[in-house]
Order: structure tokens, then sequence, then C-alpha cells
């Protein structure tokens, strides 16, 4: 597993960053405490060391999880959580970042994001605090999650963000329109979540796909009618692909997100040790240029058709 900078910072990240959404047991259609467990052990045999997390991922629950499974190697280990939209007031930050704190069982977190914008407290009140606390140690990195541009304009008013998490896939590519150029251009980090396209691009589902029960993704842009066998086409592409290097569906796709332009590594979400093992294999082989450009064309269509930002993503995170 290669190891990447993280933007301008002094942090090491590895190539791919281990995701634990599926591990709050909220969203997903819930998930097995001992096979998350299983699944973060996985990830540090393959010599991942960074893994993501937040707070409303079952209410603090993939916190805990995380916390108990790096015991005695947090120290070789990058921690990336984040600030809800609840604790984003100045006088709840750092009690926000000490209850995370807590539940991972550290006393620093390496990057603390913004999950998401607030909608009522000045983003100056949020960016202020976590200015304070970086200068303090208690966290080594700012980031933004979910911002438009110019959201993330309006923060850098106020401080520094050292990375961003936008979603970003063959199937989701809003952030090429501006906000991908301007990380670029400022040499800010970007992590990118569901590259994977929340599990269409695994080439696992098929028209007509049913979800197990308190699975929210059949309530997604993704997977309404109009849009879902389109992305199932662009899936076939991926699988056409991979055919030719003797790769997996996700393989393919996470791959091509990791040789992406300005991306830094990839955020990918496993529910068990055998699909750490599948994501691990987009490490170590490269796509051809031409591969990659005949992916990038083919999703275009598809991508750019979404919906905006905003309607994306209302849905998706709260």
């Amino acid at each position: 597993m290669g190891m990447v900078s993280l933007g301008k910072t002094k942090l090491q990240v590895s190539e791919i960053i281990q995701g634990t959404w599926v591990m709050g047991k909220d969203y997903w259609g819930g998930a097995e405490d001992r096979e998350s467990a299983e699944a973060i052990q996985c990830a540090l045999e393959h010599g991942i060391n960074t893994f993501d997390t937040a707070y409303i991922y079952g209410k603090g629950h993939a916190e805990e999880l995380l916390g108990k499974a790096l015991r005695g190697v947090r120290d070789k280990c990058v921690i990336i959580t984040k600030l809800w939209k609840t604790d984003m007031a100045r006088e709840r930050v750092q009690p926000g970042l000490e209850e995370a704190m807590r539940r991972l069982q550290t006393d620093y977190i390496d990057v603390f994001f913004i999950h998401y914008p607030s909608e009522t407290v000045p983003i100056e009140e949020t960016m202020t605090e976590l200015m304070r606390l970086k200068a303090e140690g208690k966290i080594g990195a700012i980031g933004v999650s979910n911002f438009s541009l110019e959201q993330m304009k309006e923060a850098l008013r106020f401080g520094e963000i050292d990375v961003i998490q936008p979603c970003y896939s063959l199937l989701w590519r809003y952030i090429d329109r501006d906000i991908l150029p301007f990380a670029i251009e400022n040499k800010i980090a970007v992590i990118p979540y569901s590259p994977l396209g929340q599990g269409i691009l695994t080439g696992s589902m098929q028209p007509g796909h049913t979800f197990r029960e308190g699975d929210s993704r059949q309530n997604t842009p993704l997977f309404a009618p109009e849009n879902f066998e389109r992305a199932l086409a662009v899936t076939e592409r991926v699988k056409e692909v991979a055919a030719r290097y003797g790769k997996t569906p996700a393989q393919t796709a996470i791959r091509w997100v990791m040789q992406c332009k300005g991306m830094t590594a990839p955020i990918v979400g496993a529910r068990n040790r055998k699909q750490v093992n599948d994501n691990a294999g987009a490490c170590g082989w490269e796509l051809s240029a031409e591969d990659m450009k005949y992916l990038d064309e083919y999703s275009r269509d598809f991508a750019y058709s979404l919906p905006t930002y905003k309607t994306l993503f209302d849905k998706t995170i709260v």
C-alpha cells in the first residue's frame, strides 16, 4: 500500500482510505460489529493506515467501534472524523471535538472536518474555533465536506482548508465543474467518498435491484428509475475495461478515481473482510491513458446530467 501526502500538510495517508459509514449501522441496512472490526483489521493488514469516520455514522457508533479496533496501533494510524451541524456554534466546537476524541479513544484528531454546511451558524464561528484547536495541536488538519465552491471560499476567509471531502465517482462528478479545479490551483487535498457510486459500480446490481430493510440508498437520485438503468450502462463499460486487466469492476472504478488529476486518495467503505480485500486490489497497477479517457468520456453524459449538488446530497447525508 503506497502513501501519499495530504495536500500541503505533513500528514501521509494511505492511497486508499478505509471508510466506516456502513459501520454506523443506520444507513446501509445495518452491519455486524464483528464483521466491521474484522474489516478494520483486514485494512491494517493491507497497509491501510488511514480511517474516515463521523459522529453521524450511527450517532457515534462507528467512531466507538473504530476506537476499539485501533487500540495499540493508534499512533501508526491517521484518523479522520467530522463535526456535525449541531456542534458548529462557537461554544460547541471544542466539546464536539472532545466528545469525538473520547469515542475514538485518542487525545488528538489528525484531520477534523466540518461534515456539512450549517444553514444557521456563521462559518466564521466554526472556522475560528477550528484554527484555534489546530494551533493548540488538538487537530492536525482542517477539512470541509459537501461544501459548494462559494461555501469553501467563505470558509477560507476565516481560516485554512487543508482538505476537502466531496462525493466523486464515474457516476457523481459535480466537482469537475468548479470545485476540483479550485482545489488543484490552491493545493487543497481531495479525498473523495463513494467512489463506487454507492455500490452500483461493483457490478453486483441488476435492473429491479431490491435493498435490504433499512438501506436508505434506495431514496437517493442514483437509484431513481430515470437514473438507475443509465448508471448500470456505465457499469457495463467498467466491466469491459476490468476484463482487460483481470480486475473486478470495483477495483477498476476505484482505480479510475485514484488516477484522476487532483485526487489524493479515495475513501472506500467495506462491510466485511471480503470487501476490503477486493478494494485493496485497486492498488499496485494502472489504467492506461486510453482506458482512463474511454471511461471518462462515456461517464460524462450520465454524470453531468444529474441534479445539482444540493439536490443530490440533502437526502444522502442528513
